[in-house]
C-alpha cells in the first residue's frame, strides 16, 4: 500500500504469459495492433468459429458464447485441468436473455436449452466440459470495472498458491432494446489472459477512489488498445467509483 496525494493506494503485481483477443475483423496480433493505431475498425458483423467446441454444442451458442470459448480454447493447451478459470462479463448474453424475457411477456414457454445458456456462467460451464477442467472456476460481473475486478480475483488466486490463472473477459453489444440506456461505448470482443507470478510481461495494477465522470469506452476496449499499442505508457481508466492504473 502506498500514498498518492494523500489517498491510500493498493498495488498488485503479476505477469501475463499469453493474451489472445477476438473481435469481428480482428483476430491476429497484427490486426489488433493496427486497430490500436486507428488503421483498422471493428467489422459490423462476424462470428468466431470456436472450432474447439463440438458442433452439437457450438450451434447452440450465440456470438457472446462463441467469442468466450474462441479465446479461452486458444489458451487451453497451455493450462492443465486443475488451473483456476475466471470468466467475466459486464452484461452477459443480453441477446438471449431479452429473447427469453419476450417469451415470458407473452406467456410462452421457455426453452430449457436457451434458459440454461442464458446464465452468466454458461460459457464457463461449457469450457469445463469441453476441456474436462476440474480446477476452481468463477463467473464474475462487476459493472463497468468487471475486467479489473477479475484481475484482482486472479491475483488473489495466485497469492493463494495457484501456478497460473486463465482469465477470460467477454462482452457483446447490448440487445437493441437496451441500447438507449448504455452508459459506455461498447464493442463485441473477448480476451483471454494467462496470468502467473513471474513469467511473461510484468504488469502492475493499482486503484484509488474517484468522483469524476467515468470513461466513455469500455474497460476491455481501453485495455486492449493499450496492450496492443504503446504499453510503455501507463493506462488510466476512470470507472464509476475508482480510477484503475496499469503500468
Amino acid at each position: 500500500m502506498r500514498s498518492r496525494a494523500g489517498a491510500a493506494i493498493i498495488m498488485m503485481n503479476f505477469c501475463v504469459s499469453r493474451c489472445h483477443a477476438w473481435a469481428p475483423g480482428l483476430e491476429t496480433p497484427e490486426q489488433w495492433q493496427a486497430w490500436s493505431r486507428g488503421l483498422l475498425q471493428i467489422a459490423e458483423s462476424g462470428m468466431p468459429q470456436a472450432k474447439a467446441v463440438p458442433p452439437m454444442l457450438r450451434r447452440r451458442l450465440t456470438r457472446w458464447g462463441r467469442m468466450a470459448l474462441e479465446t479461452a480454447c486458444a489458451c487451453a493447451e497451455e493450462v492443465d485441468a486443475t488451473t483456476p478459470i475466471l470468466f467475466s462479463s459486464r452484461h452477459g448474453d443480453t441477446q438471449r436473455t431479452f429473447s427469453l424475457l419476450q417469451n415470458l411477456a407473452v406467456a410462452e414457454p421457455l426453452s430449457p436449452t436457451a434458459f440454461s445458456l442464458s446464465v452468466h456462467n454458461a460459457s464457463l460451464g461449457i469450457y469445463t466440459i469441453v476441456r474436462q477442467a476440474t480446477g476452481p472456476s468463477l463467473a464474475l460481473a462487476a459493472g463497468k470495472e468487471s475486467l479489473a475486478h477479475a484481475m484482482l480475483e486472479a491475483h488473489g488466486l495466485l497469492e493463494a498458491g495457484a501456478e497460473q490463472v486463465l482469465l477470460v473477459h467477454t462482452d457483446d453489444t447490448l440487445a437493441e432494446f437496451y441500447q438507449p440506456y448504455a452508459d459506455e461505448r461498447e464493442m463485441p470482443l473477448s480476451v483471454a489472459l494467462l496470468l502467473n507470478r513471474d513469467q511473461g510481461r510484468h504488469l502492475a495494477l493499482d486503484w484509488r477512489p474517484t468522483s469524476g465522470a467515468a470513461s466513455a469506452e469500455s474497460m476491455a476496449e481501453a485495455f486492449l488498445r493499450w496492450w496492443f499499442g504503446d504499453i510503455h505508457k501507463t493506462l488510466e481508466y476512470r470507472g464509476s467509483r475508482l480510477v484503475w492504473t496499469w503500468a
